[in-house]
């Protein structure tokens, strides 16, 4: 059972979601002076009163996008859908913890770009990626893990968005590889980056060689394709590092453009690497 004293209250709004629970509750963020909501979606197969049955755990960017299309500007990811199809073909279920986005898209680019300023574009603000990754390592994690049956364990702790979502994804699973051991890349915003100065980037990390898990979706359509080439420029460079397949996936389809539809359509694909791929 949920802790009562928990801040996270039943959803009640109007919904376009079909399966599984959906709780929220509004916190206040180091990476932001207004408050913002945190989603948690629970699946279907999700038992209040056994705790010995516990489930792995998806961070999500963009939270109000993940399961119902009326608190979303463009569209929604269908989570609890890829969910059911994938409950029903293999048996695979998760917890999916979303962070409200805010609606001014310069602070929403700030909030999810690590802490170095983009050199191809632009750049008002300082870019505090760095807050917003701890806050779910550090502050947000241990909660759900009190109040929801998860597995804490680091191999079923993932982190996912996309756009600049995707970014911040890839950045999470870079900085807080001891907290996050999968990471979901959507259409990643790397293009924000000159691909000399994202190779210094990428250098700077100093990512250790299979340390967390990476999987990369991108598409080719349309504003689609700008992200192709420093998302493979990123593939091939862990690549390099010897990260193995059981660690390291990439989705290319030229037919897809930057939307829900296509993260939609993947999304199945990067939890069934996670979880069937142990």
């Amino acid at each position: 059972m949920i802790d009562k004293n928990g801040p996270f209250v039943v959803d009640k709004d109007e919904t376009t979601m079909k399966y599984g629970y959906y709780y929220k509750a509004k916190f206040k963020v180091p990476f932001s002076k207004d408050e913002r909501f945190i989603r948690v979606w629970i699946p279907g197969d999700y038992d209040f009163n056994d705790q010995t049955k516990r489930f792995p755990v998806i961070y999500f960017s963009d939270g109000q996008n993940l399961v119902n299309k009326y608190l979303t500007a463009f569209d929604e990811w269908y989570l609890d859908e890829v969910w059911h199809n994938l409950w029903q073909k293999d048996g695979i279920s998760f917890i999916a913890v979303g962070i409200d986005s805010p609606s001014d898209v310069k602070q929403r680019a700030n909030e999810l770009n690590p802490p170095f300023v983009p050199n191809k574009h632009k750049w008002e603000g300082t870019p505090v990626g760095d807050k917003y990754v701890d806050f779910i390592a550090d502050v947000l994690k241990p909660l759900i893990d009190k109040l929801f049956f998860t597995k804490s364990e680091k191999a079923y702790t993932a982190i996912a968005g996309s756009s600049m979502g995707g970014i911040m994804a890839f950045y999470g699973a870079v900085r807080r590889s001891d907290i996050f051991g999968f990471s979901l890349d959507f259409s990643p915003a790397f293009l924000l980056y000159t691909k000399k100065k994202w190779l210094c980037l990428l250098n700077e990390f100093n990512i250790i060689p299979n340390s967390s898990r990476f999987f990369f979706y991108v598409g080719g359509k349309g504003e689609e394709k700008l992200l192709v080439k420093n998302t493979f420029l990123t593939y091939d460079y862990l690549n390099k590092l010897n990260f193995d397949d059981k660690n390291l996936a990439l989705i290319y389809d030229t037919r897809m453009p930057h939307h829900e539809s296509a993260w939609c359509k993947y999304l199945a694909d990067g939890i069934s690497f996670w979880l069937n791929n142990k």
